[in-house]
Formats: structure tokens, sequence, C-alpha cells
């Protein structure tokens, strides 16, 4: 998937993008929503922001550990308090200053999807809902963050969890799974998806 070319903004099935896009991602963990949306802005050469290193790099400066309960709960505050800011702070630290194509990565909240698309408006969002088989999402998680079954399921049913499970799949624009394909598989979804609708 490497024979983007950014300078005209065609993509690789030869699909023109000319004008500004965001493809936000959203999914439970392990489904792959960091390989995908990296893939994405590394082929077409957008910037990248993502959630979940906003919330490492605000855990790091208060001086607390990385863990995923710590970086759950800080996630959660940053949401519950002012959600425009968080979202103007994410924009901001992946240096993106308006009117640029952009990859979003960590969508957890309704609220949070809502707010990114004002913020980024006139530039269109297609949302993407990634998603795994269950075994596939086990065993990644297990051999990336160390996490099993049990704490799998404590992790999931955690606030910043919720509406990943229960409502942002039913907004998503395009939905995704592992058995779609594989990663240049789902990849060409999506730019097909945008050379179809954008």
């Amino acid at each position: 998937m490497g024979n983007y070319q950014a300078s005209d903004g065609s993509i690789g099935s030869g699909v023109q993008v000319n004008h500004p896009v965001a493809v936000a991602f959203a999914g439970r963990m392990g489904a792959g929503k960091s390989s995908i949306s990296s893939a994405l802005a590394s082929d077409m050469k957008w910037k990248r922001a993502s959630f979940g290193e906003f919330v490492r790099y605000i855990a790091k400066k208060r001086g607390l550990e990385q863990s995923r309960e710590v970086l759950q709960a800080v996630g959660a505050e940053l949401e519950a308090g002012d959600v425009v800011a968080f979202c103007q702070d994410v924009l901001r630290f992946a240096e993106w200053g308006g009117g640029e194509s952009l990859v979003i990565d960590g969508i957890r909240h309704v609220r949070v999807l809502e707010t990114l698309r004002k913020l980024i408006a006139p530039v269109p969002l297609l949302f993407v809902y990634l998603d795994a088989e269950e075994e596939t999402r086990k065993s990644r998680l297990l051999a990336r963050d160390r996490i099993d079954a049990a704490s799998l399921a404590a992790s999931e049913s955690h606030s910043t969890e919720r509406e990943v499970i229960s409502r942002l799949p039913d907004l998503a624009d395009l939905r995704l799974s592992n058995k779609d394909g594989s990663e240049q598989e789902m990849l060409r979804f999506i730019e097909d998806r945008l050379g179809s609708t954008l």
C-alpha cells in the first residue's frame, strides 16, 4: 500500500482526494486501530492524532505510571471535563493546523466524535469502526500488553470502553473486521470508501 502519491492527493487505487479529509477510528481493545490508522497516515503522508498517545503524554507529565488502569482513569477524567478543550489538545498535540487531511485514532465516546466533527469542519470526517474476532483480540493483547482474559474483561467494563462496545459501532460510516481480510485489504476498503463518498 505504499504507492500513494500524497502530492496530488491520489491513493493506491487511483482514487483522487482533491480536498482535505479526516478518517477517524474506533474499536475495541486489540482490534487493530493503531496499526491500521498508522499505516493509513504513513501511506497518505497525513498527520495522525491519537487520543491514546495524548493520554499517555498527560499521564507521563503528571508522573503517573503507564498502566491501562491509570490511562483509562486519566482518559475518563479528560473526557468528562471540557471535551472541546480535550479534543483541541489532541489535535494540537498532532500539530494539525486545520484545513489539512488527518487520521484520528482512538475515538471512545460519542460526544468526542461529535465534537471532532464540529472542530474540524468543513473538513469531512469518515468514521471507521474496527473489530476483530475475540480470539484474535485476546491473542494480540496478551502478546502486546500481557493482558489476560480476566484483565481484559475488567478493562472493557471501564467507562472509557462502554460506548466503544455499545454505541459507536452503530455510528460508523464503515465497519471492518479482521474477517474482511488483511491490513492491506482493510486499507483498500477505506480508500475505496474515501473515493466513493468524499
